[in-house]
């Protein structure tokens, strides 16, 4: 109780609203729980009326409703806070069940929760602004799983040989078998800052949007040559390309994508690899979880700064 009230998720006695019932004043008593234990409460101090209430109650975030808006949750204060402290531990959702003995569903709704927040957190970042030493880098890539040593990849646009010799051998290993197809991920990076968008198409009409909604006029924006990059000048960024075909780095203006590229892989391994995929619905909270864990990763206790953030989003 007192950790929470000192950073702020669970508000002092005299912060609470009076009584529901009578107007009464409240303080701060205690009962016991049908296990046995004595729990803090808040009760009407008015004779006559004693009505009381848990200290979660009316706390957007420990009040854990169903479809009928009944806190379902039967966890306590220190069980609740044991869940985000495995969430940024990273721990996944089947050692957490292992480790605190809750259902499936509990865990899974709990880590959703905080995802959610996480991308909340992302969206109120104000906008990017670089410098000449640092720039911001953006680029998209395909979000799709591919098979070992390419067995049975077949890339989007191949077609099968056709053959109606069930004998014949097929030496191309890469263009048989199933489709590989994946959502495209349009992202943006600088230093520890680095926001990932899902998206259907990587054409001029949704990324200069982005863009624009992402970064400051007039900054300065690294990019490689693909087509729907060249009108950033026009629209008020200082644009500079490098041709991947022939360097890394451009040898005259110094651009690159060193950074954004790293960004890919290591987002790739977390989600796809770790994970081993996720539903595409929630493909974009787990790029927002990635997103705060790299722009969070210098903090001396992550735990702390996320607990920063859910004071922020829910009170």
């Amino acid at each position: 109780m007192d950790f929470l009230q000192n950073h702020g998720l669970l508000g002092v006695v005299g912060a609470h609203d009076p009584c529901k019932r009578c107007g009464g004043e409240i303080a701060e008593k205690r009962r016991k729980n049908r296990s046995g234990e004595w729990v803090p409460i808040l009760r009407c101090t008015k004779t006559g009326c004693q009505s009381s209430r848990t200290f979660r109650s009316g706390n957007a975030f420990f009040q854990l409703t169903d479809l009928n808006e009944r806190n379902n949750s039967h966890l306590t204060l220190c069980q609740t806070m044991e869940l985000p402290y495995l969430f940024i531990a990273d721990k996944p959702i089947v050692k957490t069940e292992e480790l605190m003995g809750r259902a499936p569903g509990t865990v899974t709704t709990w880590f959703e929760t905080f995802r959610n927040i996480c991308s909340e957190v992302i969206a109120k970042k104000p906008k990017m602004l670089s410098t000449k030493a640092n720039p911001i880098q953006i680029d998209e890539s395909r979000f799709a799983g591919c098979c070992k040593y390419n067995h049975g990849q077949m890339l989007t646009g191949d077609a099968p040989p056709d053959s109606e010799d069930e004998d014949t051998t097929v030496q191309n290993k890469r263009n048989h078998g199933a489709r590989v197809d994946g959502p495209w991920v349009f992202g943006l990076h600088q230093g520890n800052d680095c926001r990932y968008f899902v998206m259907e198409k990587r054409d001029k009409q949704t990324l200069i949007p982005i863009i624009q909604r992402e970064c400051e006029p007039g900054s300065l924006i690294h990019s490689d040559k693909w087509p729907a990059y060249c009108s950033l000048a026009q629209v008020g960024y200082v644009h500079k390309m490098v041709n991947h075909q022939e360097h890394y780095v451009d040898p005259d203006t110094g651009a690159h994508t060193q950074g954004i590229e790293w960004s890919w892989l290591d987002a790739k391994i977390q989600i796809l690899k770790k994970k081993r995929g996720v539903p595409l619905h929630l493909l974009q909270s787990h790029l927002d979880h990635y997103c705060w864990q790299l722009w969070r990763k210098d903090e001396p206790d992550q735990f702390l700064a996320f607990l920063d953030d859910v004071r922020t989003i829910f009170t």
